[in-house]
């Protein structure tokens, strides 16, 4: 539900999905690998298979309509929505382990490679990285509302500050840093220290430019901002992820090295990460971080335009694996359209 008004309406959800299919990822509800069971443990297969399972959680919503037609609008569904799919961000693993990793014949080999700490790290730092820049595209309650059952993130801290930063210094640059900082984060860094700034500066090459504009405080204060998964859980997470891979469950050991210098050993690895930040860079005529640094998703139901809850109902549809490889295709989901049109409606006359 929503993926297609997503895709149409958030640019950094489409580039990357757009990026995942092109990987030679694609999309069923067909969940081979036990994903729904427990996500944390449904990567491997996902990435094995390179197949990423979504629920079909549409139907359950035209039924509601059903229930009671004309009655329910979309906030009776602020706190008890329909089962989230995660697709933004399993999507973004896909892009970064086919950028990091390529097409390995032996997944599991590649994952259980120690060399590859970093790379693995990686993943799921460029995972958190495509959901905030995703987060802050997003403009209209509608949109939000879709985006809270597609996505982890639920807020965009430091937001104004991003995309001044933004800016000033360009996406790339920008993004490549917000990508480190989720890296060390990662690493079980809360705060990056001046030391650490200093290292990310280097390894993007961006010293003379942030010291020459006077910017590494709001640098810094921006990134930390960024930082805001609860320790415990990212500690949790990765213990238990990482030893799934045969890693030592003394976490603490296994990454406490600095990720920069991981990063250093190959040279290629830089370059990749760029190419990454790249697959989330857009304009900003419309929907960019930079044209909505003053707005939010806060106005109400009311305040919104008729065309835009007319897109609400032409959703693009992710297919099952079965039909034609899951393929998004911009066309409007006729069956069932008035259900979905009423529900949608009633948001907005309020």
């Amino acid at each position: 539900m929503g993926d297609g008004y997503l895709y149409l309406k958030n640019p950094v959800f489409r580039r990357v999905r757009d990026a995942a299919l092109a990987a030679g990822f694609r999309y069923s509800a067909s969940d081979t690998g036990a994903y729904f069971g427990f996500p944390l443990l449904g990567l491997e297969p996902l990435l094995a298979s390179r197949v990423i399972p979504y629920r079909p959680n549409r139907p359950a919503l035209l039924e509601l309509e059903r229930s009671r037609p004309g009655f329910f609008e979309v906030r009776d569904l602020k706190v008890n929505r329909p089962t989230p799919n995660y697709l933004l961000h399993e999507s973004a693993h896909a892009v970064a382990f086919h950028e990091l990793f390529g097409r390995p014949m032996h997944v599991s080999q590649a994952l259980r490679d120690p060399s590859r700490l970093v790379e693995i790290m990686l993943g799921e730092a460029y995972a958190m990285c495509a959901e905030y820049f995703a987060a802050c595209c997003v403009s209209t309650p509608l949109e939000a509302w879709f985006f809270s059952i597609s996505s982890y993130r639920r807020h965009v801290p430091k937001k104004k500050a991003v995309g001044e930063l933004v800016e000033t210094l360009g996406f790339a640059p920008v993004g490549l840093l917000v990508l480190a900082a989720f890296l060390y984060n990662n690493f079980l860094v809360d705060r990056l220290s001046k030391a650490a700034l200093g290292r990310i500066l280097d390894y993007s090459e961006l010293t003379p430019r942030v010291s020459s504009g006077g910017l590494e405080q709001k640098l810094r204060r921006t990134l930390n901002g960024l930082l805001t998964m609860s320790p415990e859980f990212r500690y949790s997470t990765s213990r238990l992820f990482l030893s799934t891979l045969g890693y030592s469950r003394d976490i603490r050991r296994v990454l406490g090295n600095d990720p920069l210098e991981l990063a250093a050993r190959n040279p290629e690895l830089q370059t990749r990460m760029r190419r990454l930040v790249a697959v989330l860079e857009h304009d900003k005529k419309r929907g960019s971080i930079v044209s909505l640094q003053r707005r939010d998703a806060t106005r109400a139901p009311s305040d919104r335009q008729p065309d835009e809850v007319a897109n609400a109902t032409g959703l693009v549809r992710v297919r099952p694996l079965s039909d034609s490889g899951a393929r998004a295709v911009r066309r409007p989901a006729h069956s069932e359209r008035h259900a979905r049109r009423a529900l949608f409606r009633r948001a907005h006359q309020r």
